[in-house]
């Protein structure tokens, strides 16, 4: 009776931890498509005012620049992050369908999991690094944004309160860029926790099967 409570106590945790885990993943798609599109809008945005004056040129091209730079990090961030998708719904596949697992399925599923963290470790990483790296390129963007709102400030209502709204885009898409790398912190540790569990466990069936 204790292990069967033991045991679905453990189901219930990995079963929150991968729910979490899953609306991360799916948060930082749609956090790397919005930037591609708002990548793309603010050079093209950008580009065409550069054919209609000059006035503003070196706050437009700055904007260029940084629009390539947060649309080639939003491919990469969407690419890795999708690999690793592929990979957790085949875990969360497995599942599906069971209500009452046995210790051994259990068992199963949490190194498959940790077998996935200890491969796209290296990816997550870059998954953190690259958000953060958005997320100042969003704040820079707003903090342009900002500067040519002011030069244009008597212009008029239907232009400003649209770049009022970039600006409060851009503010938001930063906060996010920021808020992602501590969360996906949160699960790096815990399952950095247990993947030094599983290297001591190796470790020690290793040691006896070497015994004679």
């Amino acid at each position: 009776m204790e292990l069967d409570m033991e045991i679905t106590n453990t189901e219930i945790k990995i079963k929150k931890e991968m729910r979490h885990f899953m609306a991360l993943v799916v948060m930082s798609i749609a956090f790397g498509g919005i930037a591609m599109g708002l990548a793309i809008a603010s050079i093209t945005t950008n580009a065409l005012a550069l054919t209609t004056t000059i006035s503003n040129i070196f706050l437009n091209i700055p904007s260029i620049g940084i629009g390539f730079i947060v649309a080639y990090l939003a491919i990469r961030y969407i690419i890795s992050t999708v690999e690793i998708f592929d990979k957790f719904d085949e875990i969360q596949e497995d599942e599906m369908g069971e209500k009452n697992q046995a210790r051994e399925k259990l068992t199963e599923r949490i190194v498959k999991l940790i077998a996935l963290y200890r491969d796209e470790k290296p990816q997550i990483k870059r998954m953190i690094l690259v958000s953060k790296i958005a997320g100042v390129c969003f704040l820079t963007n707003a903090l342009i944004a900002t500067v040519t709102l002011l030069f244009n400030i008597n212009a008029g209502t239907a232009e400003v309160i649209p770049g009022v709204g970039g600006i409060l885009v851009s503010i938001v898409m930063s906060a996010v860029g920021f808020f992602l790398p501590s969360s996906f912190r949160k699960y790096s540790v815990c399952w950095d926790e247990r993947l030094v569990r599983s290297l001591e466990a190796e470790k020690k069936i290793a040691s006896f099967m070497e015994e004679p």
